[in-house]
């Protein structure tokens, strides 16, 4: 596959990015992370790149299937992952919001299991879609209680670069 960049003030890789230290007010990076060898170094980089008090805008998957292969170096990340590292950075975290929760994760990848046999050839395909209806069925009758402690689609995050007077 090949980009079409000619429209994009920089191409460069994210962790070394070329422009000057506090360059920026704000920096936002969604559905990227998974993508890079070593998370922590773009976080480094959006460290530097921040001016004292900007904003860093994040989402990243917390469960995801392979995709953009072999650009995929991580399934996902957690709060905890997120409460750790942007801290390590020095940054306070503002917000962070879960994308759904482990029931809908489970019926979106319950809705996938006939498609996914049937592709693969497996002959009991047909018995899959009878569990996906199962499944629908059990989702629309469950009770509602979320439970993102658990897992969900994925974080969205705001932190603040810190500096002396910020808190």
């Amino acid at each position: 596959m090949e980009w079409d960049t000619s429209r994009i003030d920089l191409v460069c890789d994210i962790t070394a990015i070329p422009a000057p230290n506090g360059s920026f007010d704000a920096i936002l990076c969604s559905e990227v992370l998974e993508h890079i060898p070593e998370p922590t170094h773009a976080l480094d980089e959006f460290s530097r790149l921040l001016k004292p008090g900007g904003y860093l805008i994040l989402t990243a998957p917390f469960a995801s299937n392979v995709h953009m292969a072999p650009y995929y170096f991580c399934s996902g990340f957690s709060k905890y992952w997120y409460q750790y590292h942007l801290v390590k950075k020095g940054f306070k975290i503002i917000e962070i919001t879960s994308h759904g929760d482990w029931f809908s994760l489970l019926e979106q990848e319950i809705m996938r299991l006939g498609g996914l046999e049937r592709q693969r050839g497996n002959w009991i395909w047909p018995l899959a879609y009878i569990y996906a209806l199962l499944g629908v069925i059990y989702f629309k009758i469950r009770f509602k209680k979320r439970a993102e402690d658990i897992a969900s689609f994925g974080w969205h995050v705001v932190a603040q670069k810190l500096d002396n007077n910020i808190n």
